[in-house]
């Protein structure tokens, strides 16, 4: 989960289809870097020199890519939400009805 977050794996999954949908459904990471990096992006106004600056053009092309028409920051919130939702909804059910005979 924290290889997919990475900025420069990122750069290979995020170009449409499969892979694009996939990793953007089980990554938590992919979302969490997007939003802490959006963050520091609007209140630090960073303009790097040197190696510091491709590494800034790269993660600012990876994670300003999609936004969902929201916004980076709250594009990633609610991504982060949608996922921690069925998450819950998920182990709900799994506690609820696996397992049905043993329940008290």
């Amino acid at each position: 989960c924290g290889l997919l977050g990475n900025p420069s794996t990122l750069s290979n999954f995020l170009v449409g289809g499969a892979m694009e949908v996939g990793v953007s459904a089980v990554s938590i990471t992919r979302w969490s870097l997007q939003m802490s990096f959006a963050e520091a992006v609007h209140d630090l106004h960073p303009h790097p020199t040197g190696v510091s600056a491709y590494m800034y053009d790269m993660e600012t092309d990876v994670f300003f890519k999609r936004d969902w028409g929201l916004g980076t920051w709250r594009t990633a919130a609610a991504a982060l939400t949608i996922m921690g939702t069925l998450l819950r909804i998920g182990s709900f059910l799994g506690l609820r009805f696996m397992n049905r005979d043993k329940q008290v």
